[in-house]
């Protein structure tokens, strides 16, 4: 298929609905419009643009990200778990792991699971302080409380 100057598209889509990107450029575009949807609180805009193209074999994280965000905040926090399992598997950084804590305590609690989502974010916390994330305050004297 053409556009009106006879360059060819590159979008497709397969007969599974999903949209196969080829450029970087129209990735680029997708992530910033859905980002901009929650940042505009309309986050089932969001979800809609995001479930165009990412596919059960999505292997892109950043876009996988936001969708698992955007699910959470749809309350649709089954859904959003199955891709978190995804992203772990995918995005193997230190820093990462954290935040899929967060993520999915926060999936945890929205698809009721509430015991586990009070884990998870236990779990999230000591990960958080184990890395340094948190800075001790230091108590100088102005600190100090009367005992």
């Amino acid at each position: 298929m053409f556009n009106s100057d006879r360059a060819q598209r590159t979008t497709n889509v397969s007969e599974s609905d999903n949209v196969s990107l080829r450029s970087g450029q129209e990735r680029d575009l997708l992530c910033t419009l859905s980002y901009l949807h929650l940042a505009c609180g309309q986050s089932a805009e969001c979800v809609a643009l995001l479930r165009l193209i990412v596919g059960k074999d999505s292997r892109d994280v950043d876009l996988l990200r936001i969708l698992a965000y955007a699910l959470i905040l749809e309350g649709l926090g089954g859904e959003a778990l199955q891709v978190i399992d995804r992203l772990s598997t995918l995005d193997d950084e230190p820093s990462a792991r954290i935040s899929l804590m967060l993520l999915r305590s926060h999936a945890l609690r929205r698809a009721g699971l509430i015991d586990e989502a009070l884990a998870a974010f236990q779990r999230y916390v000591s990960l958080r302080d184990g890395t340094g994330l948190i800075s001790q305050r230091s108590e100088g004297p102005h600190d100090q409380r009367p005992a």
